[in-house]
């Protein structure tokens, strides 16, 4: 399908290579790029849609949505766009194959009542031009922040074995169906979780048991605390292979700053326990009042190393036919 001149198709696992090629370290999230990774395992998900953008042999740029919800929600989970067409006009192209995109791969699975979303930095021009676009500026929902930490596991460890950084800290165990009753209480969303909305590796999802179970199918380290008989806190840990190396993301929600201590030494020693070498950390909080707390617990108690690439998320939320108007207006424009 084309439109003019660019060429719109779902990818294949043939592509991978020219995945690869726009995840190398200079050119995507400081090198920790999730996508080639997770690649494949899209491309045979029926949920997740990886649409290539291609001029003549050339791949410009792609876009991954993905169904979430049972299909109540459309995540716009990422965008990729070849560093050589890194001009005005690659993201004027890219925008307007959008509303293309959406009645070609999207709209026949969408419900009237699918709500499009997606997590960006917001104060980023390019993005903010593309929210924009989208009709997706001004409908921000929540914030969260995300920090990195990296070091050895064998150095880690050693910190571990040398102070005793899980004294007073309170009693955390890996979550169990059972679990669920403490959860799912109006009193735990209300007082824990941002809007109602759980986030998994900075993917947004309703707590529902379907997702729990989901969650739990896919491998994820889940943790939660005791309190009866509502929970006070939830974290989901993986892992994945980036061009840089190894990273575990550890997503906590939470408010209260040692429960938050609690999550993450427990992941970083589940971490530890099933990888070696260098290994990075991405801690996701969403009660961003918990970060600097974060950050110092991870460097003096833990002796990780804090790198310089800090984000604060924003999830975006908007109806399709807001989004539709919002597109097919900006497309006049150009």
């Amino acid at each position: 399908m084309g439109d003019g001149g660019l060429t719109v198709r779902e990818a294949k696992h043939s592509d991978y290579e020219a995945v690869m090629n726009m995840a190398r370290p200079d050119t995507f999230r400081d090198g920790f790029d999730y996508l080639p990774a997770r690649f494949h395992q899209y491309v045979d998900d029926p949920d997740v849609f990886i649409i290539m953008l291609e001029s003549g042999d050339s791949l410009v740029g792609m876009y991954v949505f993905m169904f979430h919800d049972d299909g109540e929600a459309l995540l716009g989970k990422t965008g990729r766009q070849n560093p050589k067409y890194d001009d005005g006009s690659a993201f004027r192209r890219t925008s307007q194959s959008i509303p293309m995109v959406f009645k070609d791969f999207l709209l026949q699975r969408c419900k009237p009542t699918t709500l499009f979303q997606t997590v960006h930095e917001g104060h980023r021009t390019n993005l903010r031009k593309f929210l924009q676009y989208l009709g997706l500026w001004g409908k921000d929902k929540c914030t969260f922040d995300a920090m990195y930490f990296q070091s050895d596991v064998s150095a880690i460890q050693c910190s571990l074995a040398s102070s005793n950084t899980t004294y007073l800290l309170p009693l955390i165990t890996p979550y169990q169906p059972p679990d669920l009753h403490r959860l799912l209480p109006p009193a735990f969303s209300a007082a824990v979780l941002s809007e109602g909305r759980l986030f998994v590796d900075w993917e947004p999802y309703k707590l529902s048991q379907s997702n729990m179970k989901k969650f739990v199918e896919a491998g994820c380290y889940i943790l939660v605390d005791p309190t009866e008989p509502a929970a006070k806190s939830l974290s989901f840990g993986g892992s994945y292979v980036t061009p840089r190396g190894r990273v575990y993301h550890i997503d906590i929600h939470c408010k209260d700053d040692a429960l938050c201590k609690a999550h993450i030494i427990n992941h970083v020693k589940n971490a530890c326990s099933q990888y070696r070498g260098m290994i990075t950390f991405c801690i996701m909080v969403i009660d961003q009042a918990l970060k600097e707390a974060v950050v110092k617990y991870c460097v003096e108690n833990l002796t990780l190393c804090h790198l310089p690439h800090d984000h604060t998320y924003t999830l975006y939320e908007t109806d399709l036919k807001t989004m539709a108007k919002a597109a097919l207006g900006n497309k006049a424009k150009y």
